[in-house]
């Protein structure tokens, strides 16, 4: 990964707006269906073009995904533990080879007065990451930098029971990448309004 990191959106191939390709057919039945499914509001404004916001669902980044993983594993509790009892000191933790398997569930909802419950379109992302070689520098707390290696990777999005992406790639060449924003962003809760 370079300065900028590879994201679900990119991963998927999903289609952009402005390109003059057409999408794929799962895309374009994909497309139909929310269609159908979104004539039945009545809308207070123009209908937003939403097929765009659902591509902005997927602007998450790999990083991200792999940290907030990561998080949940018992030996890197421990670093982060240890860590925060002396935040001048980095450490470095060698993950080897291992696999993450994650499923999200994004969704965008429609709320419009009048309507008794909010329209929901959820979608279903499965990912399976397996990583080899990488590092994680720990300081104070935080996970600061994923260290080079590599990974494959592999996942699908579906909408109810269409997949409208599915991708298999690797392996992909992981560089090093600071992170100390996107978890301190992540470890603090914004402030009330």
């Amino acid at each position: 990964m370079n300065n900028s990191p590879l994201n679900l959106r990119t991963l998927f191939s999903f289609p952009n707006p402005a390109a003059t390709t057409p999408p794929s057919n799962q895309w374009q039945e994909f497309q139909s269906r929310l269609g159908r499914e979104i004539k039945t509001i009545k809308w207070p404004a123009a209908m937003p073009d939403l097929t765009s916001k659902v591509a902005e669902l997927f602007n998450v980044e790999l990083p991200d995904l792999l940290v907030s993983s990561w998080k949940k594993a018992r030996e890197l509790q421990e670093a982060l533990e240890e860590s925060r009892k002396s935040p001048e000191e980095v450490i470095v933790l060698d993950l080897a080879e291992h696999e993450i398997t994650n499923e999200y569930h994004p969704n965008i909802e429609i709320r419009i007065a009048g309507l008794p419950l909010p329209k929901k379109i959820e979608f279903k992302v499965q990912i399976v990451t397996a990583l080899k070689g990488i590092n994680l520098k720990i300081q104070a707390g935080t996970i600061t930098e994923i260290q080079a290696g590599s990974c494959d990777f592999e996942g699908k999005i579906k909408y109810e029971d269409l997949t409208i992406a599915e991708k298999k790639v690797g392996p992909l060449k992981l560089l090093g990448v600071g992170l100390s924003t996107i978890t301190k962003q992540k470890q603090e809760p914004a402030p009330l309004k």
